[in-house]
């Protein structure tokens, strides 16, 4: 019995050392592989450390994925065709250590300087008229986030659904000029029934208790414009324009009327504008 027990621990033992004497072999002979090499000489050219968020007592600024090269995963794609091909490198997501999606007691005041963009958000009320601002974005196909009045998303359906097919950014402002639980997920179910997403963000122009303590509570971010663009659009943003910036507009004459300039003025800097969710997400995009 003793013997059968040895003889069966031996041949464990040998299956053991095969398999480890396999993997080593083929790990040796991978890493000598033309194409690995290659890949490794390159690897470092693409990657991008990740960026932490900014997170300050009151306010924070998001961070940013950075990314690296899949080594084994890029060799088995480029093994298949047959060579080298630096288009076909597989990447990864790294996560930055500090995040904005693990606080909500704070105020989002900007996207992050890395990316070359900026956001543009309008503050509709109960009895805003939003058509030219609507007509003068689609003309260009630039998307932006619309923080919408309760009263206001149920007098406008239609409109409502409008701008969801347009891929504009829908969130809710708060229910005729107040802020309540009960009111603020009325409108946040209203909005829901017509596009079918939940909200992210909720809006404040300044340091507002109220606001901030009910979207934490319904773990949404909530935002401070960095720019606020009111009775001189224009000159406001042309001052204080930088990367990553969120420009905050009523909707007035003069945000209508200046609005052509305010766009065209951002795209000479070189700067994409986005919605909100587009730049505040800390995704990277990375190939897969």
């Amino acid at each position: 019995m003793k013997r059968k027990i040895i003889e069966i621990t031996s041949v464990f033992a040998l299956i053991c050392f095969s398999f480890f004497y396999t993997d080593k072999a083929v790990d040796i002979v991978r890493r000598n592989d033309p194409i690995m090499k290659e890949i490794k000489s390159v690897q470092k050219n693409y990657e991008i450390d990740a960026t932490d968020a900014v997170i300050g007592e009151t306010d924070m600024i998001p961070g940013l994925n950075g990314k690296t090269v899949n080594v084994n995963k890029s060799f088995e794609r480029m093994k298949r065709y047959g060579k080298f091909n630096e288009n076909l490198l597989v990447f990864e997501e790294v996560s930055p250590l500090v995040s904005i999606e693990e606080y909500y007691d704070r105020y989002i005041a900007s996207g992050s300087s890395v990316k070359n963009s900026v956001a543009l958000i309008f503050k509709v009320t109960a009895n805003d008229d939003i058509d030219d601002i609507i007509s003068i974005l689609n003309e260009r196909n630039i998307q932006a986030t619309f923080f919408l009045d309760g009263i206001w998303i149920e007098n406008n359906i239609q409109k409502v659904y409008e701008l969801a097919k347009d891929n504009h950014e829908l969130e809710v402002l708060s229910y005729d000029g107040t802020y309540n639980s009960v009111d603020f997920k009325n409108a946040q179910e209203t909005l829901k029934n017509v596009i079918n997403l939940d909200g992210k963000y909720c809006y404040a122009e300044y340091d507002q208790k109220e606001v901030l303590e009910l979207c934490e509570k319904e773990q949404l971010h909530t935002i401070i414009p960095t720019i606020l663009a009111k009775n001189y659009p224009y000159a406001t943003i042309k001052t204080k324009l930088n990367k990553g910036s969120i420009i905050g507009m009523s909707i007035n004459d003069k945000v209508k009327e200046e609005l052509p300039t305010i766009l065209n003025y951002i795209n000479q800097k070189g700067y994409s504008m986005d919605t909100l969710d587009v730049l505040l997400n800390e995704a990277n995009n990375v190939d897969k």
